[in-house]
């Protein structure tokens, strides 16, 4: 399995890695808004489907660990059950770099819970994504 992203790809993901490892669902959910991910709901509307803390757990499945543990609506005490929420979805589209980013995932979670020692992705790759990040702003000053 062999594949090329482009450097923007690069740093949304490098973006996202540390936003999970950081625990910013904002910031999570911005990456994934603006890369055009959208998902549907036969049972919850948009303003759930779409809300940082759904996307953020959205993200964490792709990049991170499987939480199954309800999800706290933004503001509010709210709750909504995840496998609930996930058996009335429905993806209208997702960017390339998602695709790619939870077959990796899905691989590595796979491999650690095989072995029994689950882990967080995003927490081991946070250095690495930071890292990225700092050069794709030192590529960016020296353009400038």
């Amino acid at each position: 399995m062999v594949g090329r992203l482009s450097s923007q790809d690069r740093e949304t993901i490098a973006t996202t890695v540390v936003a999970l490892a950081r625990n910013n669902k904002t910031k999570t959910a911005e990456q994934y808004r603006n890369s055009g991910y959208h998902v549907v709901s036969s049972s919850y509307e948009s303003n759930i489907t779409n809300s940082d803390a759904v996307l953020h757990r959205f993200a964490t499945f792709h990049l991170d660990k499987i939480d199954l543990s309800p999800i706290t609506l933004d503001g509010t005490s709210d709750k909504v059950d995840t496998l609930q929420l996930l058996r009335s979805l429905r993806e209208s589209t997702v960017p390339v770099w998602v695709e790619e980013a939870r077959r990796l995932g899905g691989l590595l979670m796979g491999v650690s819970a095989q072995a029994a020692r689950p882990i967080s992705l995003a927490k081991q790759w946070e250095h690495i994504a930071t890292d990225a990040l700092r050069d794709f702003e030192n590529k960016k000053n020296r353009k400038n």
